[in-house]
């Protein structure tokens, strides 16, 4: 029989690696899905560009839509059966991608793998409730490598399968990958959670009233912000080296650099990071860390070489390695257990629409005003975070005096 501590230390492991996989299947497909759709069919370049787009967002807009109805089950049978859910129906969609004959079906398989996915967020919810309280912060911080090694290493991965097996075999393989997540946390993860009838499921929103809709408006819309700042300028993250160094002959490994550094620094500084949360508390670093992420951004609009870039987006990577395991940890203190897996569902759906609006709004701002104004336009919505935790804060004094 193993003790509490065993356990959750279990089943970190295998969640931790369940969240290296999925990060890992994403980034090995998605950097050659517009080749692979390029195969499927006679299409032009604007048809191409349009159809990558679509492949890109579906994924992230069926997320947002239906992750409520998962959170809702989440509250009635626990965040196991999620996890055992998203990895389980991932495995088929992703398989039925590599089969796909046309760029039709490909598009609902992409689209279906989002409205199941949610494998990475609900592992993190069923470890923040299940860590030691003291080290809750570290816990959830190394929980978060995880998905950032797999979203590294997954392009590199990617593309030696490419060469080597074809674009269908990836998703193959990616599959496969999938189907031994399904199984070692099926028979490894141990979840202390009593199932509640439909009758006993209390309603979310007079529970989200009295604790203060202060606290959602910044909670929602700090998650919000902070995956759109990631991802805003990734889809032009090349062109933007191309104009700051134009005469660049290794155009493609800068990009890779630039790329990996918030990555890079999200699991270098996991660690560290997740010991000033515990010490400092959830609400105090997130004061902090959004200034920093707001300033980093400022700074980032105004760079004049490739490592200055690299620095700042280094920078921005240490920042956010702290502010989504502080979103979960006041989650966890605010919200009560019997709307918790709702108010997670809420959080992925706030953060799948951020990877949607992000990319969208950041190449309107870049048409009209350039790459560099995207940094600005994305230190704007973090101050707009920033100041939905001041005003919640104001009646929250306690913790920044503690």
């Amino acid at each position: 029989m193993m003790t509490m501590q065993e356990t959750w230390k279990k089943n970190f492991r295998i969640l931790w690696f369940g969240s290296l996989i999925t990060g890992l299947g994403n980034a090995m497909t998605l950097p050659f899905i517009v080749l692979f759709i390029e195969t499927l069919g006679n299409f032009n370049k604007t048809e191409l560009n349009l159809l990558g787009a679509a492949a890109f967002s579906l994924t992230y807009l069926s997320k947002a839509l239906v992750s409520p109805f998962w959170g809702k089950l989440a509250d009635l049978k626990g965040r196991k059966l999620m996890c055992l859910r998203a990895s389980g129906v991932m495995t088929f969609t992703i398989l039925m991608v590599g089969l796909s004959p046309n760029v039709w079906f490909l598009l609902f398989f992409r689209a279906m793998q989002g409205a199941f996915s949610g494998y990475i967020n609900n592992a993190n919810a069923l470890m923040s409730v299940s860590a030691p309280v003291k080290i809750r912060g570290r816990v959830m911080s190394k929980l978060i490598t995880g998905d950032i090694t797999g979203l590294l290493i997954g392009p590199l991965i990617g593309s030696f399968l490419a060469t080597s097996v074809g674009y269908r075999g990836s998703f193959f393989i990616t599959s496969f990958l999938m189907a031994v997540v399904f199984l070692t946390t099926l028979f490894g993860v141990k979840e202390d959670f009593v199932p509640i009838t439909k009758k006993e499921l209390q309603p979310v929103l007079p529970i989200m009233k009295k604790i203060g809709w202060q606290f959602f408006l910044a909670l929602f819309g700090s998650l919000l912000a902070v995956q759109a700042t990631t991802n805003a300028i990734t889809p032009m993250i090349s062109l933007l080296v191309r104009e700051i160094d134009p005469g660049s002959n290794n155009l493609v490994i800068i990009t890779g650099v630039v790329s990996a550094a918030p990555g890079l620094a999200t699991i270098v500084m996991a660690g560290l990071v997740g010991r000033l949360i515990d010490k400092l508390g959830a609400l105090k670093s997130m004061l902090i860390f959004l200034t920093s992420a707001i300033v980093c951004l400022i700074l980032t609009s105004m760079v004049q070489n490739i490592w200055e870039l690299v620095v700042l987006r280094f920078i921005l990577g240490v920042s956010d390695a702290a502010l989504i395991p502080s979103i979960q940890v006041l989650t966890i203190q605010n919200v009560p257990n019997s709307i918790f897996g709702r108010i997670f569902s809420y959080n992925q759906s706030a953060q799948a629409m951020g990877n949607v609006l992000g990319p969208m709004l950041a190449a309107v701002i870049a048409t009209g005003f350039g790459y560099k104004s995207i940094f600005l336009f994305s230190a704007v919505i973090e101050i707009l975070a920033l100041m939905a935790w001041l005003i919640y804060s104001k009646q929250h004094r306690v913790e920044l005096k503690s």
